[in-house]
């Protein structure tokens, strides 16, 4: 059985690593081309791994795209692994692998279908898993290969629980190797009764919300973290992203929603929250410089201050309107 791969994130380079541990023959690697590094939560190129083993590697921006089309055709694998890819493969694409192509999802389906599987476990306090099934039009949905739980602790930021994941995914396709050498892997319908979806998160779904407990603030901020963008919020019209942060058990500041209560250059800022405080611990700018908590300013509210905003907004409206109505009487005196 000859084994082609497209991908283009960590998982994506862990499940090849796998196949070539387990001496499986990939005959050919698709992954984004690097100009998209930068837009792509997660990236890693696949071509020099690639490289190292000899496997020939097409960089595509679309993977519809006539050349990564036909390198595929060309290379007629048996098997094809689409694991990673943000987008949708088509048909054509598919239909190159004779014995069918297999995705991964790091959910114990069938719930957890759908986008952003792992903020969504950690926001949700719900269940991880790694799982091996076979594509089919409905995102999802196919027959289980191989499913197996994967652990998720109380203090897991979005990188520990995709690193514990992957190394659960490459152990897999590891196990699985003679498997696939044969063309014997089993396969499992999913109970489509029992499925549950998530949705699409943009960097937008960030922003903190400050009234919220601090248990739930912080849940925000370890699933949004690295790899993907952030959560957010305002200091004084600037924003700042918030990737790290520690509960504060002390009941020992009283403040308004989102103030700035106390200042530590060893622990961080403290910050209020709709019930309890949190240390915020690792805080950059929108550009990923780090802002040093002697940046902030005790009694300060953090983010955006709507009401302020518009009232400000009205009274600039209301002195251009004033200058237009004096400038038209000038005009006609």
């Amino acid at each position: 059985m000859k084994v082609a791969l497209i991908g283009s994130v960590s998982s994506s380079w862990r499940t090849l690593r796998g196949l070539i541990r387990g001496g499986v023959e990939v005959t050919c690697v698709l992954g984004l081309d690097e100009s998209h590094a930068d837009r792509v939560s997660d990236y890693q190129s696949m071509r020099e791994l690639a490289g190292e083993h000899d496997i020939p590697f097409c960089a595509f921006h679309k993977i519809a795209e006539p050349n990564a089309v036909s390198f595929l055709q060309s290379h007629a694998p048996d098997l094809l692994f689409v694991v990673g890819l943000s987008q949708i493969a088509p048909v054509e694409v598919i239909a190159t692998a004779k014995s069918g192509a297999i995705g991964f999802h790091p959910t114990p389906l069938p719930r957890g279908r759908g986008r952003a599987p792992v903020v969504w476990t950690i926001l949700l306090e719900e269940k991880a898993a790694a799982n091996l099934f076979y594509l089919t039009e409905e995102p999802d949905a196919g027959d289980i290969i191989v499913q197996r739980a994967v652990d998720v602790k109380p203090t897991d930021y979005a990188q520990d629980l995709i690193d514990r994941t992957n190394d659960v995914l490459e152990e897999m396709v590891l196990e699985l190797a003679p498997s696939i050498k044969t063309g014997t892997l089993p396969r499992t319908p999913q109970d489509h009764s029992q499925a549950t979806w998530y949705g699409k998160r943009t960097p937008e779904d960030g922003r903190i919300d400050w009234s919220l407990p601090a248990k739930e603030v912080r849940r925000l901020i370890r699933a949004a973290s690295r790899p993907y963008p952030g959560a957010f919020t305002h200091d004084g019209g600037e924003r700042r992203i918030v990737w790290r942060a520690d509960r504060h058990d002390q009941n020992d500041h009283q403040g308004t929603i989102g103030q700035v209560q106390r200042i530590d250059d060893g622990r961080g800022v403290l910050v209020q929250c709709g019930s309890g405080l949190l240390w915020l611990t690792e805080v950059t700018d929108a550009s990923g410089k780090p802002v040093a908590p002697s940046t902030f300013r005790v009694g300060s509210k953090l983010g955006l201050q709507t009401d302020r905003i518009i009232e400000s907004l009205e009274a600039r409206v209301k002195a251009l309107e004033e200058r237009l109505g004096n400038s038209a009487e000038r005009r006609t005196s």
